[in-house]
């Protein structure tokens, strides 16, 4: 069972390859690309969106701010699973990253070779206080 790995989540799909060209008087014939990246549906805009409307500040009334970095498998149907903190800042903000992320609809499975494939994936979840001015 093959597992791609992408460390970065917001990465653009490949180019369809290019097998001839037209000046050998050879139609143009793209080729399904090797690897496609899974993608949340509507991109990583709406992905971050999603996050920031779900996302809640722990109650406990900690000062603490930080990235939490949370690795993840999109499976071969677009569910997500294996969902756990790869870059802790605290386990209050680890929980809720965890939870925010199990909430997220299916995404477009990442595709290889033209076959839906399994892709670990891996997204930062920020959690920052407000600054008055």
């Amino acid at each position: 069972m093959a597992l791609l790995v992408f460390l970065t989540g917001c990465a653009a799909e490949k180019e369809p390859l290019i097998t001839s060209s037209l000046s050998h008087g050879v139609i143009i014939e793209p080729k399904i690309p090797e690897e496609v990246y899974p993608k949340y549906p509507g991109g990583p805009e709406k992905m971050f969106e999603f996050i920031a409307d779900n996302l809640r500040w722990p109650d406990d009334d900690a000062c603490i701010q930080g990235r939490v970095v949370v690795s993840f498998i999109v499976e071969k149907d677009g569910s997500l699973t294996d969902v756990k903190v790869i870059k802790s800042v605290d386990p209050a903000f680890d929980k809720e990253a965890v939870r925010v992320v199990k909430s997220m609809p299916k995404w477009e499975p990442g595709m290889y070779r033209g076959k839906p494939a399994r892709v670990k994936y891996c997204i930062p979840i920020s959690f920052r206080l407000a600054q008055n001015n």
